[in-house]
């Protein structure tokens, strides 16, 4: 989806992080990688970066490149009783026809909603529509 380049001290500063972690290492550790689990979970996109030394040791820059995030495909465990998958397909069923009462046919729920992102995400989403409209009225424009 896209590049950028950040020199280290600089990313530092836009995250307000300058002054709390001198070493690359910690900053590595707590802010970048923690950032990528976290965005890779909770959004429709995730990032890789490359460690840039060009004149020292040190890393200098961090090249970011942006991809979608596919949906991860969980197989069920076939060891589960039947009545265990009668809940939890009923449970699905339930949220399907949640997303479908906001107007979204079968088919775009499956081929494009359910494999583009994963189930969390959506039904935190689905979550997020229905108490904004708990909350907001909706005015139809004349």
């Amino acid at each position: 989806m896209g590049k950028r380049i950040f020199e280290v001290q600089e990313l530092k500063e836009i995250l307000c992080v300058e002054d709390k972690y001198a070493k690359y290492a910690n900053f590595k550790k707590r802010v970048l990688l923690k950032a990528q689990e976290d965005i890779e979970k909770h959004t429709d996109i995730r990032f890789t970066f490359e460690e840039i030394s060009e004149f020292s040791r040190s890393v200098e820059k961090l090249v970011f490149t942006i991809h979608k995030n596919k949906k991860t495909v969980i197989e069920s465990d076939n060891t589960n009783n039947d009545t265990e998958n009668e809940n939890e397909s009923g449970k699905e069923n339930k949220w399907h026809d949640e997303i479908k009462s906001f107007g979204v046919s079968q088919s775009v729920l499956e081929n494009q909603i359910l494999a583009e992102f994963e189930e969390e995400f959506v039904k935190q989403t689905l979550k997020f529509c229905k108490d904004y409209f708990k909350t907001t009225s909706v005015k139809q424009k004349s």
